[in-house]
């Protein structure tokens, strides 16, 4: 009898976490409905994520689109995409020992909208942790899309002042802001090897003081780490 139970709450618990969904829609220039379902968001490391996204343009049928991103690589891959209906969404299952293709994201592509959206989600890395536990500085949760809007402007700045040498090197830069924003630190989460970029990268970095104040749903702590990531060969994209 017990071993039944057990085995019917199992079965519970597995039915309504494959069912969870949470979408929300994604603000973008494309006169499209764009939406991101944050449940179905799952790290698989540091830099690779999988998500579902759903779309519709004008009065074509509403599309679902499950992606394998890299936000160091700038590099993204369609595992599958279909008609959106209730009953064949299937993220867990589309995903379990995915293998798929990945490319370069192009600028002009929607997905883009929908990458910065699933990167600005990264609050839980081992590099953000790792440095917020070394400087006290508690993690802070940036979901919103006031937050979009603010990630947006600082990564904006940062390339206007960005000046890269001819080499074709990516390095990764974690920045600590305050809610004023003033600069307080920054430090180099992955190197470039090349000294020149490394310094053009720090350029840009100081040349953006003072930064843009935090939006009113982030200020619940006096300062916060935001990783950059400085890439010339590949789109330039932010994470924090």
């Amino acid at each position: 009898m017990k071993k039944n139970i057990l085995l019917l709450m199992v079965m519970l618990l597995s039915t309504v976490t494959a069912n969870a969904v949470n979408w929300q829609f994604i603000p973008n220039d494309n006169n499209m409905n764009l939406m991101i379902d944050e449940d179905s968001v799952r790290y698989i490391n540091n830099n690779e994520t999988y998500y579902a996204i759903r779309f519709k343009v004008l009065d074509n049928p509403e599309k679902v689109a499950y992606i394998k991103s890299n936000s160091e690589t700038g590099y993204i891959g369609i595992i599958e995409t279909g008609d959106y209906t209730e009953k064949s969404y299937k993220p867990h299952s589309v995903f379990y020992n995915a293998h798929v293709f990945m490319k370069p994201l192009k600028e002009d592509s929607f997905l883009t909208y929908a990458n910065d959206y699933v990167s600005s989600l990264l609050i839980d890395s081992n590099i953000a942790e790792n440095i917020n536990d070394e400087e006290n500085i508690k993690p802070v949760s940036y979901k919103g899309l006031d937050t979009q809007a603010f990630l947006a402007q600082v990564r904006s700045k940062l390339w206007q002042n960005w000046n890269p040498p001819k080499n074709n090197v990516n390095a990764t830069i974690m920045v600590t802001l305050g809610t004023d924003g003033s600069l307080q630190n920054y430090k180099f989460t992955k190197e470039s090897g090349d000294e020149e970029t490394d310094r053009s990268i720090i350029s840009a970095i100081e040349q953006t003081v003072p930064y843009i104040k935090f939006p009113h749903s982030v200020k619940n702590s006096s300062a916060a780490n935001f990783q950059f990531t400085f890439d010339k060969k590949l789109f330039k994209k932010s994470v924090y």
